[in-house]
C-alpha cells in the first residue's frame, strides 16, 4: 500500500486506543469526505469508491475492524452505541470543517447514530443500505439470553462466527472467498482491497483482522435506536440507497420514516441489487458520493 503515493494510513489517538484510517487523496488539504466501513470489512474495502473522488476522503476502520488498535469484548456488546462514540470522538478531535458523512450497512446506521451530536461537522450524508429493522428487535435485544440465541438461530450472525479466520497467504484467501458467500459479484480489484485492509500477519501466516466472534456479535447487538437520530440527517444533502436482492435489512416503513427527512426522491430502494452493491458496482457508489460533495 505504501507503493501507492494516493494513499496512506494513519493511527489516531482514541480515548481507549487508537483508530486506523486510509487517506485517499491529497492530504495537505482538509478531508472532504469520511466512510464508515460494513460489518466484516475495513476502510481500505472502499478505494475502488473513494480514489476516483479525486479528493481528499477518509475511510475508518471501526472498532475491532482493518488495523484500528482498539479493545473489543464480545460479550459486553448489546448496541452499535460504542461504533457511534468512537465516530463522535474521532470527529471532535480530528475533522475541523464540514465534510460528507458515508457508511455501508451498520457502518451507514453508525453514521446515522452519531448525527445528533456532530451534525454541524457534517456537510451531507450517503447511506449505502444502512441496516434499518423494527423496533420489535431492539425489545427481543434485551431479553436475557437472548443474544446468545440470535447467534445460534440467525444465519448470518451463525455464519460469520464459523467464519475461517486463517490463511497462509493472501493469494489463498483470495481464492477461497472468491465468488463465494458474501463476496459474491466482487471483482478482483474490490476483493484484494478487502483482503489488504483486513489480514494481518501472525505466526501461522496471516489471519483476518476483525475477529469473526466480534463480527458475529455485531449482527446481534440490535439494542440501539437509529430512528432517534434520523431527524438530525442533513435535509437537503442526504441520499439512502436500500437493496432488495435476496432479501433487504430494511423494512418499509422505516425507509419510509428517512423519506420524511430527507425526501422520498432521496431514498431509493433498489431490488435488482444486493447488500453489498458498493463493491459489485463501485461506479454507482462513487456517483452518489460525488452528488454529495457537490450538492
Amino acid at each position: 500500500m505504501n507503493s501507492n503515493p494516493t494513499l496512506t494510513r494513519k493511527l489516531y489517538d482514541l480515548c481507549d486506543g487508537r483508530i486506523s484510517a486510509v487517506h485517499f487523496g491529497d492530504m495537505s488539504a482538509p478531508p472532504r469526505l469520511v466512510m464508515l466501513n460494513a460489518n466484516g470489512f475495513n476502510g481500505y474495502s472502499y478505494k475502488t469508491i473513494l480514489e476516483p473522488l479525486g479528493v481528499h476522503a477518509v475511510a475508518l476502520d471501526l472498532r475491532g475492524h482493518g488495523m484500528s488498535e482498539l479493545p473489543t469484548d464480545v460479550n459486553a456488546l448489546k448496541n452499535w452505541h460504542i461504533f457511534r462514540d468512537d465516530v463522535v470522538e474521532f470527529f471532535g478531535r480530528y475533522i475541523e470543517s464540514p465534510v460528507v458523512l458515508a457508511g455501508h450497512s451498520y457502518g451507514a446506521v453508525t453514521a446515522m447514530l452519531a448525527m445528533p451530536q456532530i451534525k454541524d461537522k457534517v456537510s451531507g450524508y450517503v447511506g449505502f443500505d444502512p441496516v434499518v429493522i423494527p423496533g420489535i428487535f431492539r425489545a427481543i435485544n434485551r431479553l436475557p439470553g437472548s443474544r446468545a440465541y440470535m447467534k445460534a438461530r440467525l444465519p448470518i450472525a451463525r455464519n460469520a462466527g464459523r467464519r475461517r479466520s486463517k490463511f497462509d497467504n493472501l493469494e489463498t484467501a483470495f481464492e477461497r472467498y472468491k465468488n463465494r458467500g458474501a463476496f459474491r459479484g466482487f471483482t478482483d480489484e474490490a476483493l484484494r482491497d478487502y483482503l489488504t485492509g483486513g489480514l494481518i500477519a501472525d505466526a501461522e501466516g496471516m489471519k483476518l483482522a476483525c475477529d469473526p466472534l466480534w463480527e458475529q456479535a455485531i449482527f446481534v447487538a440490535q439494542g440501539h435506536n437509529v430512528f432517534k437520530a434520523i431527524p438530525h440527517l442533513p435535509r437537503n444533502n442526504s441520499h439512502v440507497t436500500f437493496a432488495g436482492k435476496y432479501g433487504a435489512v430494511s423494512f418499509k416503513s422505516g425507509r419510509n420514516a428517512i423519506a420524511k427527512i430527507i425526501g422520498a426522491e432521496n431514498v431509493v430502494f433498489d431490488k435488482n441489487r444486493a447488500h453489498m452493491f458498493p463493491m459489485h458496482d463501485p461506479d454507482y457508489a462513487t456517483g452518489r458520493l460525488r452528488e454529495a460533495l457537490n450538492p
